[in-house]
């Protein structure tokens, strides 16, 4: 029998929203792994860390783990920084990786103002990581019923969107964190399923797209779904006017696409791949999440849409 082939992932330096791209490119031979092998994640010059580069590092090494891609022989190296080694154990990632390790050298607080990264896999578990979510915002902010209720309806629609249409057996993966001192909170949900593009192209109706920037850029508009029969298809829609009214930013990175939105807009084709969907969001903690504007200006896109198809 041969031996296994031997696969080397080192990441280096800082990881965040920012960096993504980098990111993807630095963990593309876990993620295109098909075969098994000695695999050895190397993360001991890793810096810094986000919430999104958490929950996609977690996915990758997670779907290695689950699918028995990791040979005999295969290692994950910790951080050297004591820190950043430890912020790892906080946010799960390593419990998830590697189920039934050693005991944390750690002492675990209560978990105010971020959440460790999470898997979820049935429509009842998102709910509860929507929750989660929502809660951990609440204590990392003032907020208010309003706010509170606003970002749960945004998370609810983004997590059963990775259920009903990322078609993947892993589901999702979330985490949160915010920084009092830039009075800033992020979440993030990643996937390695099928992506945007090939999800909405079951649709009949968008059946057409032929590249992912256009079809991440659809699913931002509303009543958009590849499966209409089961949602309302404004989750996307929602999350981008909530945060471009907070002064946030909303990021949807899919196949060879990202499209962010909020305080900045824009939208480009990468270079790099990947293979699923990872939508990531950051709120400004010192202005509000109203949802009252954004159901207003819903709800005059569906009177427009219903003058046009009258006059069609």
């Amino acid at each position: 029998m041969p031996r296994p082939r031997t696969v080397h992932v080192r990441l280096a330096g800082a990881y965040r929203i920012q960096w993504l791209d980098r990111l993807i490119r630095d963990l593309g031979p876990l993620i295109e792994l098909a075969q098994p092998a000695r695999v050895t994640a190397d993360l001991s010059s890793l810096v810094a860390v986000g919430p999104s580069a958490i929950a996609l590092l977690t996915a990758a090494l997670t779907r290695c783990r689950t699918e028995g891609l990791f040979a005999p022989g295969s290692m994950l190296i910790l951080p050297n920084s004591p820190p950043v080694r430890n912020y790892l154990m906080r946010m799960d990632l390593v419990s998830l990786v590697v189920p039934g390790g050693p005991p944390e050298p750690i002492a675990r607080n209560p978990a105010v103002g971020f959440r460790p990264c999470r898997e979820f896999v049935t429509a009842e578990e998102s709910q509860t990581v929507a929750r989660e979510l929502t809660d951990a915002l609440a204590e990392r902010c003032s907020t208010d019923a309003i706010a509170r209720a606003a970002i749960r309806i945004c998370l609810d629609e983004l997590a059963e969107n990775v259920i009903h249409h990322a078609a993947s057996p892993l589901g999702g993966f979330a985490a949160a964190q915010g920084w009092m001192r830039n009075q800033q909170f992020e979440i993030a949900i990643v996937d390695i399923g099928v992506g945007i593009r090939r999800s909405l192209t079951n649709n009949p109706r968008y059946a057409d797209i032929a590249d992912d920037v256009t079809a991440i850029s659809t699913a931002l508009q509303p009543r958009v779904t590849s499966t209409p029969e089961r949602n309302a298809g404004i989750g996307l829609f929602i999350t981008r006017l909530l945060l471009r009214d907070n002064g946030g930013l909303l990021l949807v990175r899919s196949g060879s696409g990202e499209v962010y939105s909020g305080a900045e807009e824009g939208a480009r084709k990468t270079d790099i791949s990947f293979p699923g969907t990872l939508v990531a969001l950051r709120a400004r903690t010192d202005r509000p999440l109203d949802l009252g504007p954004v159901y207003r200006r819903l709800d005059d896109d569906d009177g427009n849409r219903g003058d046009d198809d009258q006059a069609g």
